[in-house]
């Protein structure tokens, strides 16, 4: 991984301290696979990775409580905005990119909000979009949204498999979508 986005990552991870329990995990899972995906399909990276990192720090700056309430979503994505840009400021980062990195978390859960056309429009968001909704279906997202979620593993599988995100926002890229299909038969195998 390149020295900037471990640099992003030590800057980040503080709010994500204060922050949901599972994000450490999400983020470091997250990180990792973006790379494979951004090598695979030749993605900017500069613009994925960081995002990747950074798109839910407005989380440490809103009250604990259900992260599927769209109230929350929307204050941790303003929050997570001016976060962003200010961990990508004090690294020098191009301002060009800082200014996209800004939009791409302040709108990146606009879904929840019915807002399905930007992630098909800009490759970037679509595959942050993939990655994030294959975190459920990884050995530590899994658990941790089922108990979010109240639902037990068969339902978790239901819920995953009749998810709206695969017809509303399809993959955005054919790794995202083999990654997906991947760790989905990992879990089911997990139920025998």
């Amino acid at each position: 991984m390149k020295k900037i986005y471990q640099q992003i990552w030590e800057l980040a991870k503080p709010y994500y301290q204060k922050g949901r329990p599972m994000d450490i995990d999400h983020i470091e899972w997250m990180m990792k696979d973006a790379l494979l995906v951004s090598e695979k399909e030749k993605l900017d990276d500069t613009l994925l990775l960081p995002l990747v990192i950074l798109h839910d720090v407005g989380y440490a700056e809103v009250p604990q409580d259900n992260p599927y309430k769209l109230n929350l979503r929307k204050a941790h994505m303003k929050a997570g905005k001016k976060i962003a840009k200010e961990i990508l400021e004090k690294l020098n980062y191009p301002q060009d990119k800082i200014k996209t990195i800004s939009y791409y978390v302040s709108v990146h859960d606009n879904w929840a909000l019915g807002d399905n056309d930007i992630y098909k429009k800009d490759i970037i968001l679509g595959t942050f979009t993939d990655l994030d909704f294959i975190w459920m279906t990884t050995k530590k997202g899994f658990p941790a949204l089922m108990k979010i979620l109240k639902k037990n593993k068969k339902e978790m599988i239901k819920y995953i498999e009749n998810n709206e995100k695969l017809v509303e926002r399809p993959f955005a890229t054919k790794t995202t979508k083999e990654l997906f299909q991947k760790y989905l038969q990992q879990r089911k195998k997990g139920l025998i």
